[in-house]
């Protein structure tokens, strides 16, 4: 008579004999040694248990109900030891550096055709072809997309038959069975340092993206030192942005005025099929086309030639495309009759301030 032990492995209750039990306990308390620096240790560990407990599940069935310790000591070779972060295995660590590697460890693994759920578009078929063929998973759905052209979309119901018959790769050793690989602890191990390489990685993105969007929104930039040269170039630019674009400003302004006042600009009339608003959007949608890369461009001057303490330059710059602008408008009053015509047709009270301006 032997003492039979029940063990919860990742909430899958088995029995186990007592020797049994105690290999168990040994592999899996050797395992969590070896992964105690490492930063997924729960989640490796709760893989480890689930895929013994999927071990187990094949050695019972309604006429037995335990496991016993030559069989669970054929699932931990199968399962092989567990590397900590310096390579040193569990066997190692026992004084066991020089045991043989067991039959499973060093014989290719079954190749089995699995539907594999992640990263599948419908069902996985795909991807399980992919897996067993060892061929890139575009592949596969380009060749699918042209049969089904070429079939008439009778490929589809093929699909869709494979759907039923292929079954899917449910636990990590039906995973490891669909690339033709044989299925063990230190695969847990490299997966999880994997995702925690790609999490870190992501996360190193997120940081860099928010910092971005933090200095974004205080007005900063990433400003490298240039050379003198570029300095005085992007200083001289400035001017000449804020110009074309209180110049551009002017010109849009005075054409919409005509628009509301005349129906055209100026001497041109607008064709039948174009009604004033649509003339006018066209005009902002022009505008916009034209002043969006210019005021990028006067940005990048700012930043080239003053870098992160470029606030006080585009306040001035401000204060200069103001002027610029007064002085447009001034100026196509003084010498443009048909400006003028169009500015002495407008109510009194809007030309009053202009007049006294004139006088002056």
């Amino acid at each position: 008579m032997n003492t039979v032990i029940t063990v919860n492995l990742n909430g899958n209750a088995y029995q186990l004999d007592e020797r049994g039990f105690e290999s168990l306990r040994a592999y899996l308390d050797s395992a969590e040694a070896q992964l105690a620096s490492n930063p997924d240790k729960a989640e490796i560990l709760s893989d480890i248990e689930q895929a013994i407990a999927d071990k187990c599940r094949r050695y019972l069935n309604p006429h037995k109900s335990v496991v016993v310790a030559v069989e669970l000591d054929r699932i931990l070779a199968e399962m092989g030891p567990v590397e900590s972060e310096t390579g040193e295995t569990a066997a190692d660590s026992e004084g066991q550096r020089n045991a043989p590697d067991t039959p499973q460890s060093r014989a290719d693994a079954p190749r089995r055709l699995y539907q594999i759920r992640e990263g599948s578009m419908i069902s996985g078929v795909c991807n399980g072809l992919a897996a067993y063929f060892s061929v890139d998973v575009t592949i596969v759905r380009i060749v699918f997309v042209a049969l089904t052209i070429l079939t008439g979309s009778l490929w589809i119901l093929a699909y869709i038959l494979m759907m039923f018959i292929i079954p899917d790769a449910t636990t990590s050793e039906e995973r490891a069975a669909a690339h033709g690989q044989p299925f063990n602890a230190q695969q847990l191990v490299d997966g999880a340092k994997e995702r925690y390489a790609e999490f870190r990685q992501q996360l190193r993105r997120e940081r860099r993206a928010a910092a971005a969007e933090r200095a974004f929104w205080r007005g900063e930039r990433a400003y490298e030192e240039v050379g003198y040269a570029t300095r005085v170039v992007a200083g001289f630019m400035v001017p000449v942005f804020t110009l074309i674009g209180a110049a551009l400003f002017v010109v849009v302004i005075i054409a919409i005025v005509s628009l509301f006042k005349t129906g055209g600009i100026f001497d041109w009339a607008l064709p039948p099929e174009i009604p004033v608003w649509g003339a006018i959007v066209i005009l902002a949608i022009v505008y916009q086309a034209v002043h969006m890369p210019l005021r990028a461009a006067s940005r990048a001057s700012y930043e080239a030639s003053a870098g992160q303490r470029h606030g006080w330059l585009a306040a001035a710059d401000g204060v200069l495309w103001l002027g610029f602008a007064a002085l447009f408008f001034w100026l196509a009053y003084l010498f443009i009759p048909d400006v003028r015509s169009l500015f002495e047709s407008v109510p009194f009270e809007w030309r009053h301030p202009l007049d006294a301006w004139h006088a002056f």
